[in-house]
């Protein structure tokens, strides 16, 4: 009853305000004209009095007007507050008093679910936007009886009913309860498909949301009849049959339907097809195109004559002309497809039907949600400004840019056209993340061991986008020690040029020796183009060579010559540069795109220093997107050194192949040049690698993905006796992976197996990092 009650007095109340209109406009003349002198409101508890006042049009001051009583009544009806609202006046002041008397609905004390077995009161209430301490809503109500109807579905209960009933423990107050009668499981036994003959069964099952139960449906839905997809469920059938021609066909309602109605536990789906004729493509005609000539769109439309119709195909025709118009800044162009159907001849004549629009341009564009980020940082990488032509791809590689910058978790770029003018405005949002981190603890490596590690990173100093990193590491095994210092500003005097400046101390144990190494450098690059970009290097480093008494590893024979070459000190002084080709969507996680990069090193000479010798790496990726939002990787590099005096390239320059980042399967340098008298490794001075990868996602909100890899490299030795590059001397090795980009840093476990190798390969399955990403 206490329902039917509160439709009752909300009739009533709109009854008493419609009669009260009537009395207005009876008033005489002079009411008409009358001011409004006070208005007042009465019976609000809860509702803040100023809510009421900005919510009404009539204003003191102002002539009374009947019109805007009664659009005030039903604007406070939507505040969804109220359930009466009554208005009246009073004589006050050579004016009118106008009162608003309102009745608030009472608050939901408590939801309450009685007869719920299989589903747990916290599981009822997930994702339910009826909530305690709010008031009453009746359609709220009954929307949420249907959601939890939907929930019992999703479990498999069909004939779940939920019954809600509203009761009133003292006044101005009510327990919302819901019974419910969940009734037995059911599974989705059959999904029968008659009338069939250009489809198969199995071909349309596989598309419905609605499947049939089989082992693994715990996995999803499948096996469970959602009563609330089945519309879904006909489109999806009738799209089907639309991109193989069958234009006309007709999908009949569902029939539902227990398989034995005596046990009433499986329920069988059952869709009846009218297929009709098959229809093929008459003729494309383009009408009201003046700007782009027929030849041109007819370019655009993979769709011709004599083809089988196809909706989707004709969707993506459509798109590419709109994608053409974009490209000349008319977003606004419209493309609209009309049908000539001859039933007789089984053809289709399509017109496309083009409103071209005027070129559009850029007015104001408005960044909002960067609370640090200093304004210039993010429209410095915009790729349009205000007054450009618009342009679509100029669009995409702004929001590619910022999210490239890492410092924001969401990115919107709204285009908001002005009213009847060829002008759209940009509305920037941007959510911000963390962009600094300080982290102590600790990590592990194949190469590294257990290590130790400080790490503090700034990536938007100040929100001026500079960069700042201090790094400290201590490990048992490998890199011993580490302390790097480094600070870049991308864009020197506001120019697309970048500086860099670091430091760094580290010590490295090799095969029964360290190399103590201190040095910096200082580097400064420019953006020649989108995606083209240029680097120089100058680097100063000093490596001291001791024999390690760590272990009883013997030193390797040339290790002992490169000693009496060079000494137990090296200073190198070098000079680098690096040209790059960077398309890629982004950095950190590409799913299209492509890098080159071209470098190349020069040390010694007039430059001072101790070796005399040149380096060059070519390293090219490509990034293919493919199904399911899994992308395939290819990778290839080869890198050269040669000394120009007599002395060797020292031991700390050269190319150590195998590990993570080159051939897994094989130990850090394992896939190279190895010492035959003491297994050492040696490093090569020259490499070839190749890399194929198919990543796929795990947990997308996570990051996590898996990762199927194949690698093919080595590196080789030129000495006297000028080892050859041998395609058929390189390195296998297949394996898989897990990837994540946590909070902390990335986390990547992979096992690789060798699939080709030498007798003295040194292999390695499992390699494992974790640790501050730096």
């Amino acid at each position: 009853m206490e329902v039917f009650d509160i439709v009752q007095r909300q009739q009533r109340s709109i009854g008493i305000g419609i009669l009260l209109l009537i009395c207005f406009y009876a008033f005489p003349a002079w009411a008409e004209t009358a001011k409004v002198t006070l208005i007042e409101v009465q019976g609000n508890k809860r509702i803040e009095t100023g809510t009421i006042l900005a919510k009404i049009k009539t204003q003191e001051g102002k002539v009374f007007s009947p019109t805007l009583i009664k659009e005030d009544i039903r604007a406070l009806y939507q505040l969804g507050h109220f359930e009466d609202v009554q208005v009246r006046t009073e004589g006050f002041e050579q004016g009118l008093k106008v009162i608003f008397s309102v009745k608030e609905k009472p608050l939901i004390r408590e939801i309450v679910f009685q007869g719920n077995d299989e589903l747990s009161d916290e599981t009822l209430k997930e994702g339910l936007t009826l909530l305690p301490r709010t008031a009453v809503n009746l359609q709220l109500v009954n929307e949420t009886a249907d959601k939890l109807r939907l929930k019992y579905q999703d479990k498999g209960y069909y004939e779940a009913i939920v019954v809600p009933v509203i009761t009133e423990p003292q006044p101005g107050e009510r327990i919302v309860t819901f019974y419910i009668e969940e009734g037995e499981k059911v599974k989705l036994s059959d999904v029968i498909i008659t009338g069939n003959e250009a489809l198969s069964s199995r071909e349309i099952k596989k598309a419905l949301k609605n499947g049939e139960w089989w082992i693994f449906s715990f996995l999803g839905h499948s096996g469970t009849l959602r009563t609330d997809e089945l519309k879904d469920d006909i489109e999806t059938i009738k799209n089907l049959y639309y991109n193989k021609g069958y234009i006309q066909v007709q999908v009949e309602e569902p029939v539902i339907a227990f398989k034995n109605p005596l046990k009433r536990n499986k329920l069988v789906l059952r869709f009846n097809i009218k297929e009709g004729d098959q229809f093929r493509i008459g003729s494309i005609t383009f009408k009201g195109n003046s700007i782009i000539s027929t030849d041109e769109l007819a370019k655009e439309v993979l769709l011709k004559p004599g083809d089988i119709f196809s909706r989707e195909t004709l969707r993506q025709d459509v798109a590419r002309i709109m994608d053409r118009y974009d490209s000349i800044a008319r977003p606004f162009a419209d493309v609209a497809p009309q049908f000539n159907i001859d039933s007789a001849r089984k053809i289709v004549a399509l017109t496309m039907e083009i409103q071209e629009g005027g070129e559009v341009r850029i007015g104001r564009i408005d960044i909002t949600g960067n609370n640090k980020t200093r304004d210039k940082v993010i429209r410095r990488e915009m790729r349009i400004d205000e007054g450009d032509l618009y342009s679509k791809n100029a669009l995409k590689r702004s929001h590619e840019r910022l999210t490239n910058l890492n410092f924001f978790e969401t990115i919107d770029i709204v285009p908001e056209r002005k009213q009847q003018e060829p002008v759209l405005d940009l509305n920037v949002k941007v959510k911000e993340k963390s962009t600094g981190s300080i982290s102590v603890g600790g990590g592990y490596s194949t190469v590294d061991h257990v290590s130790g590690i400080l790490d503090f990173t700034q990536g938007n100093l100040f929100g001026r986008g500079q960069v700042i990193k201090l790094k400290a590491q201590l490990a048992t095994a490998g890199t011993t020690q580490q302390y790097v210092l480094s600070f870049m500003e991308p864009y020197l005097f506001d120019k697309p040029i970048w500086g860099r400046v670091d430091l760094y101390n580290q010590n490295v144990l090799y095969d029964g020796y360290d190399i103590k190494s201190t040095g910096g450098g200082l580097s400064i690059g420019k953006s020649l183009g989108e995606y083209l970009s240029a680097s120089f290097r100058y680097g100063l480093d000093i490596s001291k060579f001791k024999l390690s008494t760590e272990n009883s590893d013997v030193p390797p024979n040339e290790l002992l010559n490169q000693i009496n070459d060079y000494g137990t000190r090296i200073m190198k002084s070098a000079l680098s540069g690096n040209i790059a080709w960077d398309s890629r969507d982004f950095y950190l996680d590409p799913k299209s795109g492509s890098r080159y990069n071209f470098f190349v090193e020069y040390a010694g000479g007039p430059l001072g220093g101790d070796p005399t010798f040149y380096k060059t790496t070519l390293d090219a990726a490509w990034f293919y997107p493919l199904f399911w939002d899994t992308v395939f990787m290819l990778r290839g590099r080869f890198g050269y050194m040669e000394s120009l005096i007599s002395k060797p390239v020292p031991l700390g320059e050269r190319f150590f192949v195998g590990g993570p980042g080159t051939v897994r399967g094989f130990k850090y340098g394992g896939a190279g040049p190895i010492e035959a008298s003491t297994g050492d490794r040696l490093g090569g001075t020259k490499q070839l690698l190749f890399n194929a990868e198919y990543n796929f996602p795990i947990v997308p909100s996570l990051r996590l993905k898996g990762v199927l890899f194949y690698d093919i490299g080595r590196a080789f030795w030129t000495t006297e006796q000028r080892e050859a590059v041998k395609f058929s001397e390189l390195a296998h090795s297949a394996g898989w992976g897990l990837w994540w980009l946590s909070p902390m840093g990335p986390i990547k476990i992979e096992f690789g197996y060798a699939l080709k190798k030498r007798d003295t390969d040194q292999l390695s399955v499992f390699d494992f990092s974790i640790g501050a990403m730096f």
